[in-house]
């Protein structure tokens, strides 16, 4: 004999946010913070000032507000007039040469990644299982 069997399920909504997972979430915000801890020790660094001025416009976002964030991240030296203030300079083919390479350099976020991508699922992971707590 067949009975009839109902089942009910929240909806996926609540599910996420239950999960912390749900757009701008604290999933996003722990996924970012890992990002920029993690990404650290990559980040060129003289005297620290590109490393240490940053901002997060969002919970998915770092931007490392220098005026020479760009140029760095890219590895190439800016060719042009750095004043008068205004004046936009060019990104020349010459490589930068970094201070504490070849762990500090171009692209951290990615080379970041590419070192410790394991390191980073592992925690969101954890972060999700523990209901975004």
């Amino acid at each position: 004999m067949i009975k009839n069997i109902r089942l009910t399920m929240k909806s996926t909504s609540s599910i996420m946010k239950r999960l912390g997972i749900q757009k701008n979430g604290p999933a996003e915000t722990h996924l970012r913070d890992l990002v920029d801890r993690y990404s650290d020790p990559y980040i060129p660094m003289e005297t620290g000032p590109l490393k240490n001025n940053k901002s997060y416009p969002s919970n998915h976002e770092i931007k490392y507000v220098s005026p020479y964030a760009h140029y760095m991240y890219k590895g190439l030296k800016a060719v042009g007039p750095s004043r008068p203030k205004g004046v936009k300079r060019t990104i020349s083919n010459t490589a930068l040469n970094y201070s504490g390479a070849p762990k500090r350099g171009k692209e951290w976020d990615k080379r970041m990644m590419n070192d410790r991508k394991n390191d980073v699922v592992k925690s969101l992971t954890n972060f999700i299982k523990k209901g975004g707590n």
